[in-house]
């Protein structure tokens, strides 16, 4: 079993799953439009709440067992105020992976998971412009245990199509 579909952006016909996108952090999604207006600030790749909180677009992925495909995640991470001054001052370089892995806190809710916001995680920046991946800190959490082991294709794919609309 394969899946494959067209790019919205590019047009073409890619191999596997789109990536399941979250517009901002959990946090953002719990504000209210009136909070967000005031306190928030979500660009493309950056949000920040206040001057407190950080956050970055990642990418999480869950290899697919047997196969090349991957389940993709466009989600967010927390970083430090040190951190996320780091990754903006180096953002429009090709050689992102040299600022190494920075810790962070995995800032979403992912359906059909148990409370996956908060999860202690490591941002991987990576180079030529692409957003850092995320790696779960290697625990007994079903999220982590399927980024460090794989699902299946079916498992996959269920996944993909009972939970596409809610990310």
């Amino acid at each position: 079993m394969s899946s494959s579909f067209t790019c919205p952006t590019c047009g073409l016909i890619h191999d596997g799953f789109p990536a399941l996108v979250f517009q901002g952090p959990a946090a953002w999604d719990w504000a209210t439009d009136e909070e967000r207006k005031a306190d928030w600030s979500l660009q493309s790749d950056f949000c920040r709440f206040k001057d407190i909180d950080f956050y970055v677009r990642c990418v999480l992925v869950l290899p697919i067992i047997d196969t090349e495909q991957t389940l993709e995640f466009g989600v967010w991470s927390t970083l430090s105020k040190a951190n996320i001054d780091r990754y903006r001052d180096s953002f429009e370089d090709h050689d992102q992976s040299k600022l190494g892995p920075m810790f962070g806190w995995f800032s979403n809710e992912l359906p059909g998971y148990p409370d996956t916001a908060g999860l202690k995680c490591h941002v991987l920046p990576r180079d030529h412009r692409q957003r850092p991946l995320i790696a779960l800190e290697p625990i007994d959490h079903p999220l982590a245990i399927h980024q460090r082991d794989g699902i299946t294709i079916e498992e996959a794919t269920r996944y993909f199509h009972t939970h596409a609309d809610s990310t």
